[in-house]
């Protein structure tokens, strides 16, 4: 179910809640089992949230070592669930297909089914019907969600996402503690080859009215100007469907005495960790590509207008978010409550803001280096299984 799709939004809202409730009246009061060897679990197909979720899916590994973990993902997130540590299976479901998505969950007889959607009914339907013992997932003012499971949380628009996801396992006396981490592979070739001063720009959002996230063009000209060394490259990263914009801009980015090349990973996410690992600074837009490299432990610069950093900022050992510097902004809780709200507030973010910012960053981080990330953490053995 994206969240970007406002048609999707409509029907999940408007006939998953009836459906909801109504088959919400045939589920019996269950216990919390006496012996959980089988967990499954879900998030929101979001980049983001899929590897913010990474701290809690790293958690539960601890608190249940010998737990057969099966994560079930959607085509949209797997290339981040395919660098999550914690799950011993991974199954790929596809949210508007429900009769094959509960037939496939079903199929997989857990005990406990952990829900860290936020917003989606029909991710609690899938709950509902998962054939759990018991079932936990999050009561959402205005989602009209909570009826899905066996127990709730309240989920927060007060505190960051991962405080979410930790208050869900607490609330199961479930320890947390655990960072957001996932795990560095080494790529079949290592891009940029002998570049020793890379910079990495990441200038485009996805999801709800994205465009309403992003920095002017002229701005990060601007930036990468004050940031250039004698040999520094600028890596313009994206989706491949970005590319008939990355290409152009890193060209602007040529014909202003800067060098730059734009990248755009085939193999999910594990070349672009390997350059996001070796780089000087990453400067990104508050989206999926920002969390992947402030998890990554790169120096990290998340440009925020409506996403607030407390809410959705990255996290990570060297990372700072700056929003407008007028103060607005920060009005996003689940990611499109666009309706009502400035739709300028990314014009609002300086450039000597971020220049500042960026300094410091550099002044008080050095880069990653693989060679490090690597010695992080293993990945279990994980076999992937596609919905039939």
């Amino acid at each position: 179910m994206k969240r970007g799709s406002k048609k999707n939004r409509l029907l999940d809202f408007y006939l998953g809640i009836p459906v909801l409730h109504t088959l919400a009246l045939l589920r019996r009061a269950r216990r919390w089992p006496e012996r959980v060897e089988r967990i499954g679990v879900m998030c929101s197909p979001a980049l983001g949230d899929t590897l913010l979720f990474s701290a809690a899916l790293r958690d539960l590994r601890l608190h249940f070592p010998v737990a057969h973990i099966v994560h079930f993902c959607m085509k949209q997130n797997l290339a981040a669930a395919n660098i999550l540590a914690g799950a011993d299976e991974r199954v790929v479901i596809d949210l508007t297909r429900p009769a094959a998505s509960i037939r496939r969950i079903r199929s997989y007889k857990v005990d406990l089914f952990f829900d860290f959607s936020s917003w989606q009914r029909i991710t609690a339907v899938y709950s509902l019907f998962s054939g759990a013992r018991f079932s936990l997932g999050f009561r959402t003012h205005g989602q009209h969600r909570a009826r899905g499971f066996d127990r709730t949380v309240e989920h927060r628009n007060t505190q960051h996402e991962i405080e979410n996801f930790r208050d869900l396992l607490r609330a199961f006396d479930v320890p947390t503690g655990s960072e957001p981490g996932v795990v560095l592979q080494r790529p079949e070739v290592e891009p940029l080859a002998g570049e020793k001063d890379l910079v990495v720009f990441h200038l485009w959002a996805s999801g709800a009215r994205s465009w309403l996230r992003e920095w002017p063009e002229d701005r990060w000209i601007e930036l990468a100007m004050s940031l250039k060394g004698e040999r520094t490259l600028f890596v313009i990263t994206g989706a491949p469907s970005d590319m008939e914009r990355m290409v152009p801009f890193a060209a602007r980015m040529e014909k202003a005495g800067l060098r730059a090349v734009a990248f755009s990973g085939t193999d999910g996410f594990v070349s672009l960790s390997w350059i996001v690992c070796q780089a000087r600074l990453v400067v990104s837009v508050n989206t999926g590509v920002m969390h992947l490299a402030a998890i990554l432990g790169a120096p990290t610069l998340s440009l925020n207008g409506p996403t607030a950093n407390q809410r959705w900022g990255p996290v990570g050992r060297c990372v700072t978010g700056i929003g407008p510097a007028d103060g607005s902004g920060g009005y996003l809780n689940l990611g499109f409550e666009f309706e009502g709200q400035p739709q300028d507030v990314m014009l609002r973010v300086t450039v000597d803001q971020a220049i500042e910012a960026a300094r410091d960053l550099m002044k008080r981080c050095l880069p990653v280096r693989p060679s490090e990330s690597l010695a992080v953490e293993t990945i279990r053995s994980i076999e992937v299984s596609q919905t039939g």
